[in-house]
Protein backbone atom coordinates (compact mmCIF):
# COMPACT_ATOMS: atom_id res chain seq x y z
CA UNK A 1 0.00 0.00 0.00
CA UNK A 2 1.58 3.22 -0.99
CA UNK A 3 1.36 6.38 1.25
CA UNK A 4 0.38 9.68 -0.32
CA UNK A 5 1.09 13.41 0.75
CA UNK A 6 -0.60 14.34 3.90
CA UNK A 7 -2.23 17.11 2.23
CA UNK A 8 -3.55 15.15 -0.58
CA UNK A 9 -1.81 16.47 -3.79
CA UNK A 10 -1.78 13.10 -5.13
CA UNK A 11 -4.93 12.90 -5.75
CA UNK A 12 -5.01 16.32 -7.59
CA UNK A 13 -6.15 15.92 -11.17
CA UNK A 14 -6.31 19.34 -12.48
CA UNK A 15 -4.25 21.77 -12.11
CA UNK A 16 -1.33 19.45 -11.40
CA UNK A 17 0.78 21.31 -8.63
CA UNK A 18 -2.33 22.65 -6.92
CA UNK A 19 -3.86 21.58 -3.33
CA UNK A 20 -6.96 19.89 -3.54
CA UNK A 21 -8.99 22.85 -2.11
CA UNK A 22 -8.18 25.25 -4.73
CA UNK A 23 -8.16 22.12 -7.57
CA UNK A 24 -10.72 22.13 -9.88
CA UNK A 25 -10.91 18.48 -10.07
CA UNK A 26 -9.32 15.39 -8.05
CA UNK A 27 -9.43 11.79 -8.28
CA UNK A 28 -12.48 10.42 -6.11
CA UNK A 29 -11.15 6.89 -6.82
CA UNK A 30 -11.81 4.94 -3.19
CA UNK A 31 -8.90 3.01 -2.85
CA UNK A 32 -7.19 4.33 -0.24
CA UNK A 33 -2.74 5.77 0.67
CA UNK A 34 -1.73 4.16 3.42
CA UNK A 35 -1.98 7.55 5.85
CA UNK A 36 -5.77 7.54 4.81
CA UNK A 37 -9.38 6.68 5.72
CA UNK A 38 -12.11 5.73 3.81
CA UNK A 39 -15.77 6.47 5.39
CA UNK A 40 -18.87 5.08 4.62
CA UNK A 41 -21.21 8.48 4.46
CA UNK A 42 -24.58 9.12 5.48
CA UNK A 43 -24.88 13.04 5.43
CA UNK A 44 -23.76 16.00 3.98
CA UNK A 45 -24.11 19.40 5.49
CA UNK A 46 -24.03 21.26 2.84
CA UNK A 47 -22.38 24.75 3.18
CA UNK A 48 -25.28 27.12 3.62
CA UNK A 49 -24.05 29.84 0.64
CA UNK A 50 -23.85 26.75 -1.27
CA UNK A 51 -27.30 25.32 -0.42
CA UNK A 52 -28.69 28.41 -1.14
CA UNK A 53 -27.56 28.93 -4.82
CA UNK A 54 -28.58 25.33 -5.41
CA UNK A 55 -31.75 25.61 -3.71
CA UNK A 56 -32.68 28.91 -6.08
CA UNK A 57 -30.58 27.56 -9.34
CA UNK A 58 -33.31 24.77 -9.39
CA UNK A 59 -36.18 26.31 -7.75
CA UNK A 60 -36.35 24.55 -4.81
CA UNK A 61 -37.02 21.34 -6.70
CA UNK A 62 -35.64 18.55 -4.29
CA UNK A 63 -34.96 16.07 -7.65
CA UNK A 64 -33.48 18.86 -9.45
CA UNK A 65 -30.67 20.18 -6.47
CA UNK A 66 -30.38 15.88 -6.00
CA UNK A 67 -28.90 16.00 -9.76
CA UNK A 68 -27.35 19.05 -9.74
CA UNK A 69 -25.23 18.19 -6.80
CA UNK A 70 -24.34 14.61 -8.01
CA UNK A 71 -23.25 16.51 -11.10
CA UNK A 72 -20.91 19.12 -9.13
CA UNK A 73 -19.13 15.70 -7.41
CA UNK A 74 -18.97 13.77 -10.43
CA UNK A 75 -17.21 16.45 -12.63
CA UNK A 76 -15.09 17.59 -9.35
CA UNK A 77 -14.67 14.25 -7.67
CA UNK A 78 -15.35 16.30 -4.66
CA UNK A 79 -18.38 18.60 -3.27
CA UNK A 80 -17.37 22.11 -4.21
CA UNK A 81 -20.07 24.44 -5.67
CA UNK A 82 -18.45 26.01 -8.35
CA UNK A 83 -20.10 29.10 -8.58
CA UNK A 84 -19.58 30.33 -4.30
CA UNK A 85 -16.77 28.03 -4.04
CA UNK A 86 -17.41 26.42 -0.98
CA UNK A 87 -18.36 23.22 0.53
CA UNK A 88 -19.18 21.55 4.00
CA UNK A 89 -18.73 18.75 5.87
CA UNK A 90 -20.12 15.51 6.43
CA UNK A 91 -21.09 12.64 9.09
CA UNK A 92 -19.79 9.00 8.45
CA UNK A 93 -18.90 5.63 10.06
CA UNK A 94 -15.49 4.91 9.69
CA UNK A 95 -14.53 1.59 7.01
CA UNK A 96 -11.19 1.00 6.21
CA UNK A 97 -8.16 3.20 8.49
CA UNK A 98 -4.35 3.24 6.54
CA UNK A 99 -1.47 1.37 8.71
CA UNK A 100 -0.15 4.68 8.20
CA UNK A 101 -3.14 7.14 9.56
CA UNK A 102 -1.22 8.74 12.37
CA UNK A 103 -4.27 8.82 14.99
CA UNK A 104 -4.36 5.21 16.44
CA UNK A 105 -7.18 5.91 18.25
CA UNK A 106 -9.52 6.07 15.35
CA UNK A 107 -11.26 2.45 15.12
CA UNK A 108 -13.32 0.92 12.31
CA UNK A 109 -16.87 1.34 12.85
CA UNK A 110 -16.80 5.18 14.58
CA UNK A 111 -19.12 7.46 13.56
CA UNK A 112 -17.73 10.76 13.14
CA UNK A 113 -18.25 14.67 11.69
CA UNK A 114 -15.18 15.35 9.54
CA UNK A 115 -14.22 19.44 10.56
CA UNK A 116 -12.50 19.66 6.83
CA UNK A 117 -14.07 20.99 4.13
CA UNK A 118 -15.94 18.76 1.44
CA UNK A 119 -14.36 21.27 -0.80
CA UNK A 120 -10.60 19.36 -0.77
CA UNK A 121 -12.61 16.08 0.55
CA UNK A 122 -12.37 13.14 -2.04
CA UNK A 123 -16.07 12.07 -2.12
CA UNK A 124 -18.11 9.61 -4.44
CA UNK A 125 -22.13 9.50 -4.11
CA UNK A 126 -24.01 5.86 -4.80
CA UNK A 127 -27.64 7.55 -4.63
CA UNK A 128 -29.02 10.33 -3.13
CA UNK A 129 -31.60 9.34 -0.53
CA UNK A 130 -33.02 12.94 0.89
CA UNK A 131 -32.35 16.61 0.16
CA UNK A 132 -33.71 18.57 3.58
CA UNK A 133 -34.22 21.95 2.14
CA UNK A 134 -34.68 22.81 5.92
CA UNK A 135 -31.41 22.36 7.33
CA UNK A 136 -29.46 22.31 4.07
CA UNK A 137 -28.67 18.85 4.95
CA UNK A 138 -28.31 15.88 2.23
CA UNK A 139 -28.72 12.41 2.93
CA UNK A 140 -26.63 9.80 1.40
CA UNK A 141 -25.15 6.25 0.10
CA UNK A 142 -21.40 7.58 -0.39
CA UNK A 143 -18.11 7.14 -0.02
CA UNK A 144 -15.28 9.60 1.21
CA UNK A 145 -11.26 9.61 1.63
CA UNK A 146 -9.66 11.93 4.61
CA UNK A 147 -6.31 12.67 4.34
CA UNK A 148 -3.78 12.35 6.99
CA UNK A 149 -3.99 16.25 7.72
CA UNK A 150 -7.60 15.57 8.02
CA UNK A 151 -9.36 16.70 11.22
CA UNK A 152 -12.74 15.10 12.79
CA UNK A 153 -14.91 14.27 15.85
CA UNK A 154 -15.80 11.19 17.50
CA UNK A 155 -19.91 12.04 17.28
CA UNK A 156 -21.26 12.45 21.02
CA UNK A 157 -23.40 9.94 22.05
CA UNK A 158 -25.66 12.52 24.02
CA UNK A 159 -26.41 14.87 21.40
CA UNK A 160 -28.57 14.22 17.97
CA UNK A 161 -26.21 13.22 15.15
CA UNK A 162 -27.49 16.19 12.90
CA UNK A 163 -27.31 18.67 15.37
CA UNK A 164 -23.90 17.79 16.04
CA UNK A 165 -22.96 18.14 12.53
CA UNK A 166 -24.63 21.33 12.22
CA UNK A 167 -23.05 22.81 15.57
CA UNK A 168 -19.70 21.12 14.49
CA UNK A 169 -19.70 22.91 10.72
CA UNK A 170 -19.85 26.06 12.46
CA UNK A 171 -17.72 25.50 15.34
CA UNK A 172 -15.11 28.19 14.55
CA UNK A 173 -17.41 30.98 13.93
CA UNK A 174 -18.68 31.66 17.41
CA UNK A 175 -15.43 31.35 19.12
CA UNK A 176 -13.68 33.92 16.64
CA UNK A 177 -17.03 36.32 17.71
CA UNK A 178 -15.51 35.22 21.88
CA UNK A 179 -12.15 36.15 20.52
CA UNK A 180 -13.04 39.73 18.80
CA UNK A 181 -15.63 41.23 20.39
CA UNK A 182 -15.23 43.00 23.63
CA UNK A 183 -18.54 45.10 26.02
CA UNK A 184 -19.75 48.01 24.44
CA UNK A 185 -18.75 47.03 20.70
CA UNK A 186 -21.24 47.79 17.71
CA UNK A 187 -21.33 44.23 15.67
CA UNK A 188 -23.06 43.84 12.51
CA UNK A 189 -23.29 40.11 11.66
CA UNK A 190 -23.71 40.21 7.91
CA UNK A 191 -25.89 37.15 6.96
CA UNK A 192 -26.86 36.36 10.98
CA UNK A 193 -30.07 33.85 10.42
CA UNK A 194 -27.92 30.69 9.36
CA UNK A 195 -26.65 28.23 11.72
CA UNK A 196 -23.25 29.89 11.99
CA UNK A 197 -25.07 33.55 12.59
CA UNK A 198 -27.29 32.49 14.97
CA UNK A 199 -24.56 30.77 17.20
CA UNK A 200 -22.29 34.40 16.12
CA UNK A 201 -25.32 36.37 17.47
CA UNK A 202 -25.64 34.69 20.53
CA UNK A 203 -22.19 35.13 21.46
CA UNK A 204 -21.99 38.52 20.32
CA UNK A 205 -25.09 39.41 22.65
CA UNK A 206 -23.32 37.90 25.30
CA UNK A 207 -19.91 39.94 24.78
CA UNK A 208 -21.32 43.32 23.85
CA UNK A 209 -23.49 43.61 27.07
CA UNK A 210 -25.36 46.12 27.93
CA UNK A 211 -23.58 49.43 26.42
CA UNK A 212 -22.67 47.39 23.10
CA UNK A 213 -24.83 47.04 19.92
CA UNK A 214 -25.37 44.01 17.50
CA UNK A 215 -26.73 44.06 14.17
CA UNK A 216 -28.06 41.60 11.92
CA UNK A 217 -28.01 42.17 8.48
CA UNK A 218 -30.19 39.01 6.89
CA UNK A 219 -31.49 38.37 3.15
CA UNK A 220 -34.66 36.25 4.41
CA UNK A 221 -37.35 37.35 5.89
CA UNK A 222 -38.14 33.83 7.53
CA UNK A 223 -34.21 33.54 9.16
CA UNK A 224 -34.77 37.71 9.98
CA UNK A 225 -37.85 37.10 11.97
CA UNK A 226 -36.19 34.40 13.67
CA UNK A 227 -33.29 36.06 15.50
CA UNK A 228 -36.12 38.97 16.03
CA UNK A 229 -37.82 36.02 18.26
CA UNK A 230 -34.73 34.60 20.25
CA UNK A 231 -33.95 38.13 20.96
CA UNK A 232 -30.30 37.56 19.63
CA UNK A 233 -29.74 41.05 17.94
CA UNK A 234 -31.07 44.80 19.03
CA UNK A 235 -31.42 45.96 15.43
CA UNK A 236 -32.12 43.10 12.25
CA UNK A 237 -31.92 44.66 8.81
CA UNK A 238 -33.21 42.33 5.71
CA UNK A 239 -31.78 43.14 2.62
CA UNK A 240 -29.45 41.50 -0.24
CA UNK A 241 -25.62 42.05 0.62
Amino acid sequence: MKKGCKFGTHRVIEPIGSLPQGALKISNDMEIMSNEVLINVQTLNIDSASFTQIKEACNRDEKKMAEMIEGIVAERGKMQNPVTGSGGMLIGTIEKIGPDFPDKTLKVGDKIATLVSLSLTPLKINEIKKVNISNDQVDVDAKAVLFESGIYAVLPKDVPEKLALAALDVAGAPAQVEKLVKEGDTVCIIGGGGKSGILCCYQAMKNVGKTGKVIVFEYSEANAQRIRDLGLAHIVLVGDA
